[in-house]
């Protein structure tokens, strides 16, 4: 199976090409370049793999929650590709694909995503491992205020990853005096492959038009002003 994997969401401009199982791996940091690196970091993948689009059985690209801009540019590409090549598409949360990177990198199990929403903001949630090595959601993903971060369960010990919880450390040190924060894990697309694979191989991959973005403040906004309607 041929997969390619798109992951724009943060200052990460990240893409894979799983070509039977073998991997190609492009990977950058480029705040605010993604529209001009993507698509000749792909075209280079798939140059290297000797492949052509029509070749590829799916794209996996990393659906949010991040920038705005980084998550529309994502969807935007994955679903050109993925209409040229007639190829299915499958979203994976970007928080995930960090928490699966922590895994990967340190071995850790049980991993609190913490990435900076701007706006005194961050977009959260925390992910434990299953038997088959893949980190899989505890609880929702939210937008919220650093310091409205909900504890976390008390019987097992945690490691946080992501932007934001490097950019508030203070208060995740006092709201959890041993917690090892890892600065390293950007959400990468060769975890974006081994979280999309297993959908890919059992055909749940979706037609290029279902390919879309999650924001999350899109949430936040909409549930403000229904409240604010019914207040009148």
């Amino acid at each position: 199976m041929n997969l390619l994997a798109i992951e724009t969401s943060t200052d990460a401009c990240s893409v894979g090409l799983s070509v039977d199982g073998e991997l190609l791996l492009d990977h950058r940091i480029a705040s605010q370049q993604h529209g001009v690196l993507v698509l000749p970091m792909v075209d280079a993948l798939m140059a290297t793999a000797g492949l052509v689009p029509a070749q590829l059985d799916g794209v996996v690209f990393g659906r949010g929650p991040g920038s705005f801009t980084g998550v529309r540019i994502g969807v935007a590409v994955t679903q050109g590709i993925a209409l040229g090549a007639d190829a299915g598409v499958f979203g994976v949360s970007t928080l995930q694909s960090v928490a699966q990177g922590c895994y990967r990198v340190h071995g850790e199990t049980h991993v609190a995503v913490s990435l900076d929403a701007r706006m005194d903001e961050v977009y959260f949630a925390a992910f434990a491992c299953d038997d088959d090595g893949l980190m899989q959601p505890v609880g929702e993903e939210m937008l919220i205020s650093p310091d409205q971060v909900p504890a976390l369960p008390a019987d097992r010990t945690w490691c946080w990853a992501g932007s934001g919880a490097e950019r508030y450390r203070e208060l995740v040190l006092t709201s959890a005096p041993e917690a090892l924060i890892h600065a390293d894990c950007w959400p990468m697309a060769q975890d974006l492959l081994t979280l999309g694979t297993p959908s890919a191989l059992s055909g749940d991959l979706l037609s290029a038009e279902q390919a879309a973005p999650v924001y999350l403040r899109d949430k936040v906004a909409q549930t403000t002003a229904e409240r604010a309607a019914l207040a009148k």
